[in-house]
């Protein structure tokens, strides 16, 4: 009887196995062999999915954002203009071990990116998304009416765009200080001040 191969778990541990190594190592060391030998697979099998680093790099961002949003469809957001701006900027945010884990990937990836031709794409798609994300939280609190009507949205979309990368790269650099809970206070106070409104109204 034919062996019966899961992909969908080999691809899971491959990708998991490439990120320990460009975590503890350095990107420069997940090459093909190094990453089929810590993944149990051949350098030819591991061939058979990526040719190259960058598409072994590229399926590692995708599977950990796919992760992440397979996991946020699960998340009940409040109807609470304010609470519900709150929570889905939270979700963008290393704030426990798995996301911390996914913007570590992202970072990586973005450095990469900044080289390699092949990824730049993706970076642009994923940058476009955080500004989408941001613009929609904007959007939620303009039509609750809580925003000024004087307000440049496209302005504060960057801004807000800006404040997440930001506390993201912090969170990430130096945990011991940007701690989950000082995180969130920075986001509240920054939709307070756009907002002048209380959190919970």
């Amino acid at each position: 009887m034919p062996k019966i191969v899961d992909h969908d778990q080999k691809r899971k541990r491959i990708a998991e196995s490439a990120w320990r190594i460009i975590e503890t190592e350095g990107i420069e060391h997940a090459s093909i062999r190094a990453v089929a030998a810590a993944a149990g697979v051949s350098p030819g099998a591991l061939r058979h999915y990526f040719s190259t680093q960058d598409e072994l790099l590229l399926f590692i961002v995708d599977y950990y954002l796919t992760r992440g949003a397979d996991r946020a469809k699960g998340i009940e957001i409040s109807r609470i203009p304010m609470k519900a701006a709150l929570e889905v900027l939270l979700e963008l945010l290393p704030m426990d071990s798995d996301k911390r884990t996914a913007a570590s990937v992202w970072w990586v990836f973005a450095i990469r990116s900044l080289t390699s031709p092949a990824l730049q794409n993706k970076k642009d798609e994923l940058t476009d998304g955080l500004h989408h994300l941001a613009k929609t939280v904007l959007d939620l609190l303009a039509k609750a009416e809580l925003l000024p009507s004087s307000m440049d949205m496209e302005l504060e979309t960057f801004r807000l765009a800006s404040v997440i990368e930001g506390l993201t790269i912090l969170a990430l650099l130096r945990p011991e200080i940007y701690a989950p809970e000082t995180v969130e206070r920075i986001i509240v106070r920054h939709l307070q001040e756009l907002c002048a409104h209380d959190i919970n109204k």
